[in-house]
């Protein structure tokens, strides 16, 4: 089981593995099955809970927790950038603190919808500066980036390497 700090804030989601396996009918006695169970109501109360079925799916779910650091990071850059522009930095954390957390609280909505991330996409204006700042960062490689990030950490989870990527050339 994987347990996020904020989880503490009922703002997170779990990972629990082995799975509960609550549609297992087989062994109704089975302490433990009804323990997996108790622990999985307990994490969707918390916040939420994904149940993996093995160390693999877990590992790779696990990826995503990896991700915190960069998205402060993208956050941090984004304040600078309005810094040097002449924002003080008081405005500038707040208001860049505020507007991903907007847009955290958007994609959050309906997220168990697996083509929620890809309408919030298409909704954004044809021609539009969001729909151009997209474009941008996609030619620029920034998603094949983050890919590369991923499958580096993901392999550091799974012992195969210490997650380092050499530099770009």
């Amino acid at each position: 089981m994987i347990c996020l700090p904020a989880i503490a804030k009922r703002e997170g989601c779990a990972l629990l593995q082995p799975a509960s396996d609550i549609n297992d009918s087989s062994d109704n006695n089975d302490s433990t099955s009804s323990d997996a169970i108790n622990v999985k109501s307990m994490l969707d109360a918390l916040g939420g809970c994904v149940e993996c079925a093995d160390d693999d799916s877990m590992n790779t779910l696990m990826v995503t927790t990896a991700m915190m650091g960069p998205v402060y990071g993208v956050m941090r850059n984004n304040r600078d950038w309005l810094v040097k522009r002449g924002v003080s930095p008081e405005d500038a954390s707040y208001f860049v603190g505020r507007s991903y957390l907007s847009m955290v609280q958007d994609a959050e909505r309906d997220c168990r919808n697996p083509k929620r991330f890809d309408a919030l996409i298409e909704e954004q204006t044809p021609g539009g500066l969001n729909e151009q700042s997209l474009g941008n960062l996609k030619k620029q490689d920034v998603f094949g980036s983050y890919d590369r990030a991923m499958d580096a950490v993901l392999s550091r989870l799974q012992g195969k390497s210490d997650g380092s990527l050499p530099p770009n050339p």
